[in-house]
Order: structure tokens, then sequence, then C-alpha cells
């Protein structure tokens, strides 16, 4: 399977390849809950060891809602890219996600091992 087929429902929500993206480019949508969190996981984790990237986003401006289980899957994603020594990029944080990140302090692990955190 190439990474730019790659399209994975969640139950809740969906994460796709944005095609020919540079950087690659993963757009989640939808509902990311203790439902769907392990579909993401896989998904997120899969396109990160499967792909040779250096730099891989995560665009979460369609993320409709956001738990605890999913913050654990995006920190557990940027450990791994870490340990690939790809950067990790999330952007289009909004609404109540950004406020759970902002209490959370995502932004500042992710700024700390080298990653960005793009609210919009």
């Amino acid at each position: 399977m190439r990474l730019e087929e790659t399209r994975l429902d969640t139950g809740g929500g969906s994460v796709r390849v944005i095609p020919g993206s540079d950087p690659l480019t993963v757009a989640v949508s939808g509902r990311i809950s203790v439902d769907s969190s392990p579909e993401l996981r896989c998904s997120l984790l899969g396109l990160l060891y499967r792909s040779m990237a250096p730099v891989m986003v995560i665009d979460l401006c369609a993320v409709t809602y956001l738990d605890m289980s999913g913050l654990a899957i995006l920190l557990e994603t940027l450990k791994a890219a870490r340990e690939r020594s790809v950067k990790l990029r999330m952007t289009g944080i909004s609404g109540e996600a950004r406020n759970l990140v902002e209490i959370a302090q995502l932004d500042t692990i992710f700024r700390a091992w080298g990653s960005d955190v793009e609210f919009q």
C-alpha cells in the first residue's frame, strides 16, 4: 500500500494522507475519543514507521472532539517520531481541542522535543 492511498475510518472520524504533500501531511477529522483512538494510534504509528519522510504534519483542523485518550495517542506518536528522528507538527487545533491541548501543555511538550504545534 502506498502512503498516498492510506485512508482509515475510525468509527467517529477518519485519517487520510494528503496525496503528494511535502512534508507528509495526515488529515484527521471527526471525533477522537476512547472509541476511535486505538484505530488512530495504529494509523499514525503505521504511517510513521512506513514513511521515510523527515517531517510529518498532523492536520487537526477538522477534528470536532478530542479527549485525553486522543492526547495520549498524539504524545505516543511524538515519542515514536522522536525515536525515528522525524520532526512532528500538529496544525489546525481549535475550539475545545485547543483548550485541552493548552491545559495539558501539549504545545510545550512538543516544542521541548523539537516539534511544533500551530493553533488555528
